[in-house]
């Protein structure tokens, strides 16, 4: 409405007035400052001056323009900028002609978020990702930067050519390969708005929270329940194996195999276990690569018979003899623990490191010297099975017949 009635003005008042096109120099005017960047909805104040005597100067602007005037400095103020795109122009009219020069206005927001989207599955070693970082509510897009970091490391810069003035939210993206060693490391992406020399320093910005990524191999994937088993021999045995991904296939290799399914998970099971050294495997085909999960197995057998062998002479007193302990039948050896006892005391405790699987003959010795006062004392040895948590509680075991020695002295 203000630019019509000025121009209605000009055109009665000074009706041979010729308008320059000129370059600024040959306009006699001064911007203080030459342009500006401000913030929405903060203050602005530009002063328009001359040298010359002329017949008016003033500012016409699509926010709050300032009416011609006499005076030789005119200023342009709003307090609370609010519109995006600004046009003005202090203009004036001497010599009966008129020129203006135009004041380049940049109006910003800093955006309020930033954020890195996390990743929807698990990060596969070799397998390639996207991160996404979303910058909302900034403006001009064209003066944004958007930096990936991966800890202190700068790895990807990214500017816009976006020419709008308002508001807008925007994305980067930044493509990965997990590798095993970046299990742990840290991605987080910048926002800043570089405005020039007439923009704030230094430059706006705002930084997201950062990525805490976990990278794990195919096998990571595979769960085992229970993550191995412990089973008598002849007995039944049942495992699950499960992943929570999409895979191309999965199954068991073993006796009692499973074949491949596309399912998520898939069961082991043998009713009667008879195979002592099994090495049961679930195995998944994912993103062309395939992972094998042994599940630890330990078949057991308690002992068909624990005795001892009786000394075949008299005890004479101070003379030393050698009772032995005889287990019958009995796997794994590893796991047999034989105990003495005198009476209700354990005298000696004793393991082997025998690494047969399958059931063997074990003996145990124990060295004693005839003494009076143990003559009638009992002695029996223990065998045990001490198969850990996950056998069998309390481990199972088996206990000689207890002797009674005579000991003879003069």
């Amino acid at each position: 409405m203000l630019q019509g009635l000025l121009g209605l003005f000009y055109l009665s008042a000074v009706s041979q007035l010729v308008s320059l096109t000129g370059t600024q120099a040959k306009c006699p005017l001064k911007l203080n400052p030459s342009s500006v960047v401000v913030e929405y909805d903060s203050s602005v104040s530009v002063d328009c001056s001359t040298d010359v005597t002329h017949d008016g100067i003033g500012w016409e602007v699509n926010v709050r323009s300032v009416p011609m005037t006499k005076a030789k400095l005119i200023t342009w103020r709003v307090s609370n900028l609010r519109q995006w795109d600004i046009w003005a122009e202090c203009f004036i009219i001497y010599n009966r002609k008129q020129c203006s020069t135009l004041l380049p206005v940049t109006v910003y927001k800093t955006p309020d978020s930033v954020s890195i989207n996390r990743v929807d599955r698990p990060m596969i070693e070799g397998s390639q990702y996207e991160l996404q970082c979303d910058i909302v509510n900034v403006a001009p897009v064209k003066n944004l930067i958007v930096k990936w970091f991966k800890g202190e490391t700068k790895v990807k810069t990214e500017t816009f050519t976006d020419t709008m003035k308002t508001p807008v939210n925007k994305t980067s993206k930044l493509q990965i390969t997990a590798v095993r060693s970046d299990n742990g490391a840290q991605y987080r992406c910048e926002a800043e708005l570089k405005l020039g020399a007439d923009g704030p320093k230094p430059p706006p910005k705002v930084t997201s929270d950062s990525l805490n990524i976990t990278v794990y191999s195919i096998c990571a994937l595979l769960q085992l329940n229970p993550s191995s088993v412990v089973v008598e021999y002849d007995s039944s045995v049942s495992v699950d194996c499960s992943t929570d991904v999409t895979h191309d296939g999965m199954g068991w290799e073993a006796t009692g195999s499973v074949p491949m399914t596309g399912d998520k998970l898939v069961t082991w099971r043998v009713s009667n276990l008879r195979r002592w050294d099994i090495r049961p495997q679930c195995y998944m085909n994912y993103n062309r690569t395939q992972c094998t999960h042994l599940l630890p197995v330990t078949v057991y057998k308690t002992p068909d018979n624990v005795s001892i062998n009786t000394v075949d002479r008299p005890m004479i007193e101070g003379s030393q003899y050698q009772l032995q302990c005889d287990i019958v039948n009995v796997a794994p050896v590893k796991n047999l623990i034989v105990k003495w006892f005198k009476g209700e005391t354990e005298v000696k405790s004793e393991t082997f490191n025998n690494t047969m699987k399958t059931p063997v003959n074990e003996t145990s010795t124990l060295e004693i010297t005839a003494n009076r006062s143990d003559n009638g004392t009992q002695y029996r040895c223990e065998a045990e099975l001490n198969l850990g948590a996950k056998g069998p509680q309390p481990p199972p075991k088996m206990t000689s017949k207890s002797i009674q020695i005579t000991v003879q002295y003069l």
